[in-house]
């Protein structure tokens, strides 16, 4: 397993204190390439919960970007959820919230919040500075599922008939949930920055919707074991604002009794 050195890992946690802290001197994020689906390798979900009004998110998120590049992006994603008081919009402010981000952030206060193979906050809630030893963890963990997922758009229509399918490489127990997510990358868009307002922000992998609702559907309570496999299909229409050359797919696989996520896969929607 790839580790930080101490020297990176000191100077990630200077950069923080708490979760709101004063960014200084943030990291710069790196462009992830995502892999068609997650099969043969474990991997790891980072849900972002930031803020268009959030001036500590932007070099927050550079952070996260950079431990994703440094674990490898074929490992690692990670999902920008708008919520709480600081996503919520003002005049001139893009609005990026979304129901499912409300109920996965709760009664949290701050932002910018992290969780790390966890659906909400409630089970897991990090600053920027408590991710790495987490997210390091979850990726020596032993892999459970495969997940590939195959979409099929229609340029003409914009709609999109996605399958997910999920097959179990190894026996777990669990009462297991599959969410499907749609994603849009490199939305540009008004920010609060350390700076000031920055008009052309570039939003990355922002959360849209489910396609599933926030917690899921229920594919097999009880024991799986090797071989197993279930499947999932949509159909939406993808709203007339959403680039679909910039939208994903990413769904993962978790136990509802512990909100755990085991699993995810996010591949491109054309």
């Amino acid at each position: 397993m790839k580790k930080l050195s101490l020297i990176f890992l000191l100077a990630v946690a200077a950069l923080f204190v708490v979760s709101c802290d004063k960014v200084d001197d943030p990291l710069k994020p790196v462009d992830p390439v995502y892999p068609d689906d997650s099969t043969g390798v474990k991997t790891v979900l980072i849900k972002d919960f930031t803020g268009v009004r959030c001036p500590n998110c932007p070099g927050a998120a550079e952070t996260v970007h950079q431990l994703q590049h440094l674990y490898g992006e074929d490992k690692v994603f990670i999902m920008s959820v708008h919520a709480g008081y600081l996503a919520q919009p003002a005049p001139t402010f893009p609005d990026f919230t979304t129901e499912e981000g409300t109920a996965w952030y709760g009664t949290s206060d701050s932002n910018p919040l992290f969780n790390v193979d966890h659906v909400d906050l409630a089970s897991e809630s990090l600053s920027v500075n408590e991710v790495d030893m987490p997210l390091s963890n979850a990726l020596s963990e032993k892999q459970v599922f495969d997940i590939e997922i195959i979409n099929n758009y229609d340029t003409a229509t914009r709609k999109l008939t996605t399958k997910t399918n999920v097959k179990a490489v190894s026996e777990a127990e669990g009462n297991f949930y599959m969410t499907s997510c749609l994603i849009e990358d490199s939305i540009v868009g008004k920010q609060l920055t350390l700076t000031g307002s920055d008009t052309s922000y570039v939003h990355r992998n922002v959360f849209r919707k489910t396609l599933n609702g926030a917690y899921g559907v229920m594919f097999k309570e009880g024991y799986v074991y090797a071989d197993e496999e279930y499947d999932r299909q949509y159909e939406i229409s993808l709203d007339s604002e959403y680039n679909a050359d910039q939208c994903y797919i990413l769904s993962y696989v978790f136990d509802n009794n512990t909100k755990k996520i085991y699993q995810t896969a996010m591949t491109k929607v054309k």
